[in-house]
């Protein structure tokens, strides 16, 4: 299956999540410019990663045809100032995305300075986003439990061991009390381990009891469930 329907909330194999009610889709921490970073921290690292976002936006947009796209936080990856390369690269996914909808940034941690770019194309940015009952925020700061909650930030992950030791870590959502959680768009962002990790990022789920929430992970083209954490923790 390509999506999972949670509560009116779709879980899709595009890394998005979609509220068929308000014809909206909505992603989190693509980290746009993150390998002009690390090249200018000294790791060589090959510039693929806009490409993978953009191959990633074009299926949603084929696919469910938003009328509104939610960007939930860390569009662009480098803290201090806009690189030259996440200049240039955030405003290419904003002009691809402006010719096909209605754009709107929810701000992240690593999104400083993004005003800049993104009133050019007249996006707005904003600390959270209300429809109905559910309140859209990165997660990178602890709010006040009202309704269902989206969030990103944390870049859920569960590493799969084969029989000779390998590792794979598939990117996943992580789903309990009324929470949903995004996994990043980025290809480059693993973030958490949701089985091994013992300490999460994000305050919101540091609050919670985050071993019954569910997992769904991404496979290709499949969602996976993979049981509560609790569960897999006996297992893994």
């Amino acid at each position: 299956m390509d999506e999972v329907n949670k509560e009116g909330i779709k879980l899709t194999v595009y890394h998005s999540i979609y509220m068929e009610e308000y014809g909206t889709c909505i992603v989190a921490d693509l980290h746009i410019g993150y390998e002009g970073f690390l090249q200018h921290e000294g790791v060589a690292m090959p510039k693929y990663q806009k490409n993978v976002i953009i191959t990633r936006l074009e299926k949603i947009m084929e696919k469910y045809e938003p009328s509104k796209l939610i960007i939930d936080g860390d569009l662009k990856h480098e803290f201090g100032k806009n690189l030259r390369q996440e200049w240039r690269e955030v405003e290419e996914i904003l002009k691809f995305l402006c010719k096909r909808t209605e754009v709107i940034i929810v701000r992240g941690n690593h999104d400083n300075f993004l005003k800049t770019i993104a009133y050019r194309y007249n996006v707005p940015v904003v600390e959270e986003y209300r429809m109905g009952d559910v309140k859209i925020v990165h997660g990178d700061k602890m709010v006040k439990k009202e309704g269902k909650i989206i969030m990103g930030h944390e870049h859920p992950s569960i590493g799969i061991r084969d029989k000779v030791g390998a590792m794979v870590k598939l990117p996943c959502y992580l789903v309990g009390n009324g929470i949903f959680v995004l996994p990043a768009l980025s290809p480059l962002a693993t973030g958490t381990d949701v089985v091994r990790d013992e300490k999460f990022l994000s305050p919101i789920l540091r609050e919670e009891n985050i071993d019954e929430f569910e997992v769904y992970a991404i496979n290709h083209d499949e969602i996976l469930y993979f049981s509560r954490i609790k569960d897999l923790k006996k297992v893994m």
